[in-house]
């Protein structure tokens, strides 16, 4: 599985594919999976989705903060370096901001993904908890951080995360994506693993207009390895 690489706006205006991440990574032997015995319908992914349309992230549709210019100058030359992997140049960048402006969610989570990037896991923990604290509809802060508790391997802790964030959007991607991969390569979940991926690719095809190929053969292999009744 690829990584997703994301960072977020200052104002909270959605998502730019970057290098600066790792959400969506599977690097972990599949476990002995629970029991696999009943068949899932086409349509069981909609027990893990509200009825009704697609919404779009609450996080995005707030009013955008008031910010000086110099913050929002010094936010943007932040990402610039976050774009270069320039990680030790946009750190102190971002400390500035957060000491003058620390009721701003935005650069808390950026902090925190320059600090997992910088192998801080401690420091990185702190940033995204400060991000959720200025505003918990920061979907983003979420999953970094349950990524982050992922990798140390407290995947009781991430689970609840990727729920959290799926309590508030609950047609987010990203998480029914690294929920399913928590499900699926660390806890042997497999059934709601695949219930996640069918939830993401139904997302992605009522949003985009069609699905996501990559997706599409997690989606496959997961089927497979159900039906056979065990790993491969």
């Amino acid at each position: 599985m690829n990584c997703v690489k994301t960072r977020t706006s200052l104002f909270g205006r959605g998502l730019t594919a970057v290098a600066i991440s790792l959400l969506l990574v599977g690097c972990a032997t599949a476990p002995e999976p629970e029991s696999t015995s009943a068949e899932q319908s086409p349509e069981a992914f909609n027990a893990v989705l509200p009825a009704g349309p697609v919404t779009q992230n609450p996080y995005s549709q707030g009013a955008p903060p008031s910010v000086s210019r110099t913050i929002s100058r010094d936010f943007q030359a932040a990402l610039t370096a976050m774009d270069k992997q320039r990680w030790s140049q946009a750190r102190p960048i971002l400390q500035a901001i957060v000491a003058q402006a620390p009721e701003l969610t935005a650069p808390w989570l950026n902090l925190g993904i320059v600090w997992t990037q910088l192998d801080e896991p401690g420091q990185a923990q702190a940033a995204f908890e400060r991000a959720l604290a200025a505003n918990p509809l920061n979907v983003d802060a979420y999953n970094h951080l349950a990524a982050l508790q992922r990798r140390q391997g407290e995947f009781a802790a991430a689970e609840q995360l990727y729920q959290d964030a799926l309590a508030v959007w609950p047609h987010s991607v990203a998480s029914h994506k690294n929920l399913g991969i928590l499900y699926d390569l660390y806890t042997g979940r497999w059934p709601r693993a695949l219930l996640h991926y069918q939830a993401a690719q139904y997302i992605i095809e009522q949003t985009q207009g069609q699905p996501d190929p990559t997706l599409a053969g997690w989606i496959i292999d997961l089927q497979r390895r159900i039906a056979a009744g065990g790993p491969l």
